[in-house]
């Protein structure tokens, strides 16, 4: 029977970036891997030099391939002590799986240093290379390659076009507050709110607030939680608004939603929050006004704005402020959202005009609820008539 075939990308995900997925992806698929894991180093021999603590290195990577099918992460050289070498993470992975066959998936610039890995003989009876072109130059170097298969070491190349992404340019960009090329945006987000590598001051209370949303939220909700911060983020700046706060709101907005429907319903009761059946009855509605109470409660939030667009997320409210919106708004159309019929209208929308974006997306959702011959919350229906007001009279004034 076949090995199962592992990919290993090992690296210090300084941060990890699109290209190291466009990678994996392409390894995976070429050379027929199961599955690629991912190992971001706690103590690499080299590149010291503006290297982000380890943990906050594999939590990037952990987003990063966060909802891609069969890329993890691993903690295993993050939690080793002393010099990491590959020779040795091969041999662990060997024992831990003695009846897989590992390739080990490298930039060019890494094959031009192998011989200068720890026990590179050894190494290259442990795994084959797959190796990919950063300026297309890779397979040229077919005297260098023949040398070391003449020593035992397998080669293959991955059919990808060079770039010239990479995580040094990355870190460039953000230090002088640029806007980061290649980065996922949960990943992007994470770095925002954190600070890392000089983007910015970090958020107050930033990283007790993500370790406690860790712990309370699937992985899934906790990526949609970033990517959600992260497009309110970007609505802010086009309108105007305060990016920390918007992102600060669209983290928190789901705060409450992996609680169960019946703790749900005990806080509402014991904060008195006056809500219809309908919101009361149904998780996807109440986690709104549930969670922000939770988010004042549990997480310190005293800012009412930050509050009231959590509250309202779910279900609306006339008289919307355009905090309310925005973070609305990110929930609808966040990069991970799956296509609707009026997805990509509410997002050109969104970039321009928080009212009519709104409004699409609040008929496009009773127009989907009567064709589905349901009836939509009642709110929906009071929000769209009052944004259509606000759309005539705005009209009229110009």
């Amino acid at each position: 029977m076949p090995k199962e075939r592992i990919g290993i990308m090992g690296g210090s995900f300084n941060p990890i970036h699109e290209r190291h997925i466009e990678i994996a992806a392409c390894a995976k698929r070429e050379y027929k891997l199961n599955r690629v894991i991912f190992l971001p180093t706690g103590n690499p021999p080299h590149k010291h030099e503006e290297l982000a603590d380890a943990e906050d290195r594999f939590e990037m990577t952990r987003l990063a391939v966060s909802g891609q099918p069969d890329f993890t992460a691993s903690r295993m050289e993050i939690d080793r002590e002393g010099i990491i070498y590959t020779v040795d993470t091969l041999a662990r992975l060997q024992k831990q799986m003695p009846d897989m066959a590992f390739d080990y998936i490298i930039g060019e610039d890494a094959l031009m240093e192998l011989p200068n890995w720890k026990k590179p003989d050894k190494l290259f009876s442990m795994c084959r290379f797959l190796v990919c072109s950063r300026t297309g130059e890779a397979e040229s170097n077919e005297a260098f390659v023949h040398e070391l298969e003449k020593r035992g070491a397998r080669f293959a190349f991955l059919p990808l076009s060079p770039v010239q992404t990479s995580s040094t340019s990355i870190r460039r960009q953000l230090e002088t507050g640029q806007a980061a090329d290649g980065l996922p945006p949960q990943v992007e987000e994470y770095i925002l709110q954190m600070g890392l590598y000089g983007a910015g001051k970090a958020m107050e209370g930033a990283r007790e607030r993500y370790t406690q949303l860790r712990r309370s939220l699937t992985d899934k909700r906790l990526t949609h939680s970033l990517l959600v911060a992260n497009t309110a983020r970007r609505l802010a700046e086009k309108h105007g608004l305060n990016p920390d706060q918007a992102a600060l709101a669209g983290m928190l907005h789901d705060c409450a939603k992996c609680l169960p429907l019946a703790s749900m319903q005990r806080i509402a009761r014991e904060s008195r929050l006056l809500l219809d059946k309908e919101t009361l009855q149904s998780g996807n509605l109440l986690h709104g006004p549930v969670g922000a109470v939770v988010a004042e409660k549990e997480y310190g939030i005293t800012d009412p704005n930050i509050l009231a667009a959590i509250q309202c997320h779910t279900t609306a409210k006339v008289g919307m402020l355009p905090l309310d919106m925005i973070v609305f708004l990110a929930d609808k159309i966040e990069p991970s959202r799956r296509s609707y019929p009026a997805l990509e209208e509410v997002r050109r929308l969104a970039q321009t005009d928080l009212t009519a974006a709104m409004l699409h997306s609040l008929e496009s959702t009773l127009e989907y609820v009567k064709s589905q011959n349901t009836q939509p919350h009642p709110t929906t229906q009071k929000v769209a008539d009052w944004l259509k007001r606000i759309a005539v009279t705005e009209q009229k004034n110009h």
